[in-house]
């Protein structure tokens, strides 16, 4: 193989471009939305949780 067709195969190789790195902005637009997806979790969770182990306790103690 001569030269020119190594450079030929060399220039036309696949290489890695590494991506850019997030800007300020897009760096608090993601904080923003993993805070708001973190509170809705909670609040799902606080909702499907049931009662308070002190209000089920005090209701039946009155009822019995």
């Amino acid at each position: 193989m001569n030269v020119v067709m190594l450079s030929m195969m060399t220039a036309d190789m696949p290489r890695y471009v590494s991506p850019q790195p997030p800007d300020l902005m897009q760096q608090i637009r993601e904080m923003e939305r993993r805070e708001k997806e973190r509170n809705s979790h909670d609040r799902q969770a606080q909702e499907t949780k049931g009662m308070n182990p002190i209000e089920f306790f005090t209701e039946y103690a009155v009822k019995d």
